[in-house]
């Protein structure tokens, strides 16, 4: 393979971009395949960025491909759209947070055709992409693992190997977890301490100082305290797709199905179905959706 490999990116949306960008300032060249949304891109071509719209084409002209996109049915759809282009010395690097069992059936396909295949889903948000500060959680053998530092190491500043094939996506499943566990814990206190008289901007110094401080208290209480409940920029229906699969997944394993992982579902499940899915999760602090008739 060439020193610097031809990269196709498909997806470049909030976090796409960032990564995107990171990649051409190392001197990748970059061909983005848009499905929809073309909003900030305009930065991302004026550094050298090429498109297309056939994804066939994208697959001609890369040597290693990115698919960053919404959910495992999407990157589903992706491979089977490129397979027919694609070759044994192929690299396929899905930066979604996807379902295992879904990475693990296409990782099969691809080694039927000889393509290499990795999952490295990514933690951070669009300032973290941007900055080339994300953590990429890798999911593959451990011959790939080295071309696929390579690439990933541009936008990230923390890289490892979890394991095999699916593996990364697992590990993003359970980060998620976490992460959005701590959103409806917050959420729910936050409520309670508006509910109760308790002053905020008090409650938020008293946390920020101790044990209860996190990285989701700061990107989502703090511009809560200005009235902007959008400091968390991930969207409601993304945590209720990731909620759903590790659900789906502690409900296959041997211990069994998870009763709290079910619980945090149930709050972005009822989130959805007020039609906040395309508010970010930080919304869920607003008191104006808790509203009678909201």
């Amino acid at each position: 393979m060439p020193a610097i490999e031809r990269i196709g990116l498909v997806g470049a949306g909030l976090m796409g971009r960032g990564m995107a960008l990171n990649l051409l300032k190392a001197g990748y060249p970059v061909k983005l395949f848009i499905h929809r949304n073309r909003q900030r891109l305009d930065t991302v071509f004026a550094q050298g960025a090429t498109e297309t719209n056939d994804l066939q084409e994208l697959a001609r002209r890369s040597d290693a491909i990115i698919i960053c996109v919404d959910k495992a049915e999407t990157v589903r759809s992706v491979v089977n759209d490129l397979l027919p282009a694609l070759r044994p010395e192929h690299l396929l690097i899905d930066a979604t947070t996807s379902d295992p069992a879904v990475t693990r059936e296409i990782a099969e396909k691809m080694r039927l055709h000889e393509v290499s295949y990795a999952d490295a889903p990514i933690t951070g948000g669009p300032v973290q992409a941007e900055a080339g500060a994300l953590g990429s959680l890798v999911g593959c053998a451990a011959a790939t693992f080295p071309r696929v530092k390579n690439i990933v190491v541009n936008y990230s500043k923390a890289v490892r190997r979890i394991g095999d094939v699916g593996s990364g996506h697992f590990a993003k499943l359970l980060n998620n977890f976490v992460t959005h566990g701590t959103v409806t814990l917050l959420a729910e206190a936050y409520g309670r301490a508006r509910e109760n008289g308790v002053d905020w901007q008090a409650l938020y110094a008293v946390m920020e100082a101790g044990a209860a401080r996190s990285g989701t208290l700061e990107k989502m209480v703090k511009p809560a305290l200005d009235g902007n409940f959008d400091g968390s920029q991930f969207f409601i229906r993304n945590a209720q797709k990731d909620l759903a699969y590790f659900c789906r997944v502690a409900a296959s394993s041997e211990r069994g199905a998870s009763v709290l992982g079910e619980t945090i579902r149930g709050v972005f499940d009822a989130a959805v179905a007020a039609d906040l899915g395309e508010r970010y999760v930080s919304a869920l602090l607003d008191p104006e959706i808790r509203a009678p008739g909201k």
